[in-house]
């Protein structure tokens, strides 16, 4: 980007303004009983950042850098103290949102979209429209070619080199033109040349009126003077520089710290503050006032520099009156195209139940069609189901985790609202479990010989959809409460299993003890066991044939009430599963609208 593209311009210009900012965690110390200690990560910092400056936060690993961003940004807000003013006014972080741009260390995209998919997309959701117009067409253009994008416009983003990812990622966020930009090391990973392109990048879209922040691990000296200032945290988490980087040796020499010769000046502050050429780090804090003076940061240059022309589409400002609609519409085009190229989930999804239906059919062979076999066929019919669920509690909780990470920065960046996302996930997940659960239930109903009746076949077909679909809810809510793949499996196991002993098969209702009866009546497996016999053996079903003299299992009323399931409650059960499927999905949209706000 050699010159400033008045359509990234913007002439408005957002100071930010931070003080007294502290942020501490707590840590288990070997030896400690009582209880955790507090460990201060920020202690009292203040700063500002300027338009039309690119500024970087330095310091070395655990002084803080990611947390002062992630506070400064509103990404995390949660065990912070402090204040943030823009432009002179109290920080409003709902209206600072619309503003701002938050680009994280992984480059968080869609693999399986090529880079003009990205944009367009990007575009689409930002200006809630389905058909771009040509001014966002040029615009998407001019982005790619001032990022030097053009030619792997046709190129899937999984395939970009680590530059090429780094850009891309700036691209999409571009798109709405925020005022403040966020950057988590977006050198890192990267090699000297595309570093040296990322960090000449960020000085370019500041010289266009924009804010940039970025924290940086390691900077040599020709990318320490691509930035206009510097903000330089002790390993305490205090602030022991904040001013322009063009004064930073001047300033270290005014307390005796001499840069020698030939040395990159990054390397050595952050040697200075790890306490190689002494404890300098107090006397720093107490010079630059822990970050509150600003005698360091002057610089003219930028107050008098060019003020761009803002050039926004009437289009973008235009409220959208089906904003949901829009949304959803872009992201199920968007899951298509991604389900489409990356088909690998989708099949296991479906050949895994096919392949156990296969397996069941081939040991319980045609056991439906006598009457001797008919617990046998009781406990293929209770297999079956957990099969269902096992199946669809853990694809979930395998799955979404997976996409959390984007959604979430996504969901921060406001390309999309969570009830548009949500709503995606719920209606195209639908589809899927309804195929794989038919595919496995026409199997297991033809080769187990169940009778030949469609009602029959559709009675058990619609009760395992909807204990799959809550399963799948439950695993969706337990994937989203605890963040370790281990940690969910182990609380997944510890719901289902218990649920297992009382679905009334392995134990029967009779045979468990009084005080204990009342959780039959709460089971969901065992309102789905009990709906799944009523469809095989209820309704008035005639006498399974038998060879043997005497087959008291032959009467399909003695095997309902053999398991005390009776009572044909079918349609009671199927609501009572749709209430726990429907109670569970709006827990978990409620906690996950709690966790991303």
């Amino acid at each position: 980007m050699d010159e400033c593209d008045n359509l990234l311009a913007d002439g408005g210009g957002i100071d930010v303004q931070f003080s007294d900012v502290s942020y501490s965690v707590s840590v288990w110390t070997p030896g400690r009983i009582l209880g955790p200690e507090k460990k201060h990560i920020l202690r009292n910092v203040s700063g500002t950042f300027r338009k039309k400056q690119a500024c970087a936060i330095i310091g070395c690993s655990g002084s803080g850098k990611s947390s002062l961003l992630n506070f400064i940004s509103g990404y995390k807000t949660c065990g912070y103290k402090g204040d943030i003013i823009i432009n002179g006014q109290p920080h409003n972080q709902k209206q600072f949102r619309k503003e701002l741009s938050y680009i994280m260390q992984e480059d968080n995209l869609q693999p399986h979209l090529t880079v003009l998919e990205s944009m367009e997309i990007a575009s689409k959701l930002r200006n809630c429209t389905i058909q771009l117009d040509v001014y966002h067409k040029i615009l998407i253009k001019r982005i790619l070619d001032n990022l030097k994008l053009s030619e792997k416009e046709q190129t899937l983003a999984g395939k970009l080199s680590g530059g090429e990812r780094r850009r891309l990622s700036i691209a999409v966020e571009l798109i709405r033109n925020p005022k403040v930009m966020f950057f988590d090391e977006p050198t890192t990973g990267l090699d000297v040349v595309s570093a040296n392109c990322v960090v000449s990048m960020l000085r370019d879209l500041a010289n266009c009126g924009k804010t940039i922040i970025c924290t940086i691990h390691q900077a040599s000296a020709s990318q320490l003077e691509m930035f206009n200032a510097l903000y330089i945290l002790s390993p305490t988490g205090q602030c022991i520089y904040h001013g322009q980087s063009s004064r930073l040796i001047s300033y270290l020499s005014s307390v005796g710290l001499h840069c020698p010769l030939h040395h990159n000046p990054a390397d050595f502050v952050i040697e200075v503050s790890s306490g190689e050429y002494g404890d300098h780090n107090e006397t720093l804090v107490k010079y630059i006032n822990n970050g509150k003076s600003n005698d360091w940061n002057n610089d003219k240059s930028i107050e008098n520099s060019v003020q761009m022309q803002s050039h926004r589409s009437n289009y973008s400002r235009h409220k959208c009156i089906s904003k949901f609609f829009n949304e959803l519409r872009i992201l199920i085009s968007r899951t298509l195209i991604i389900s489409s190229r990356d088909s690998d989930f989708i099949r296991v999804r479906i050949f895994v139940p096919l392949l156990m239906s296969f397996l069941f059919g081939s040991v319980y062979l045609n056991i439906g069609k006598s009457g001797s076999f008919t617990r046998d066929n009781v406990i293929m019919l209770y297999f079956s189901m957990m099969t269902i669920v096992y199946l669809s509690a853990y694809s979930m909780s395998i799955k979404f985790p997976m996409e959390l990470l984007l959604m979430r920065l996504e969901y921060f960046n406001q390309w999309y609202s969570l009830r548009s996302y949500y709503t995606c996930v719920t209606l195209m997940d639908l589809p899927l479990q309804i195929i794989s659960t038919g595919l496995f239930c026409i199997v297991i109903y033809l080769m187990t010989g169940q009778p030949f009746e469609l009602f029959r076949f559709l009675m058990v077909f619609l009760m395992l959809i909807v204990t799959g679909l809550m399963s799948q809810a439950t695993g969706m809510l337990i994937a989203i409460l605890f963040k370790n793949f281990l940690i969910n499996t182990i609380v997944i196991s510890s719901i289902i299993l218990p649920l297992t002993i009382f679905a009334g098969i392995m134990l029967r209702i009779n045979d468990t003890p009084k005080i204990y009866s009342w959780i039959y009546d709460i089971s969901m497996l065992k309102h789905s066991m009990q709906g799944i016999l009523h469809a095989i053996y209820g309704f008035k079903r005639s006498e399974l044939p038998c060879p043997e003299i005497y087959c008291y299992n032959g009467s399909p009323e003695s095997v309902l009430k053999d398991v005390s399931m009776s009572e044909n409650i079918f349609w009671i059960s199927i609501g009572y599963i749709t209430t726990v499927f429907l109670f569970l999905k709006i827990c978990t949209y409620v906690i996950l609208k709690h966790k991303l706000s």
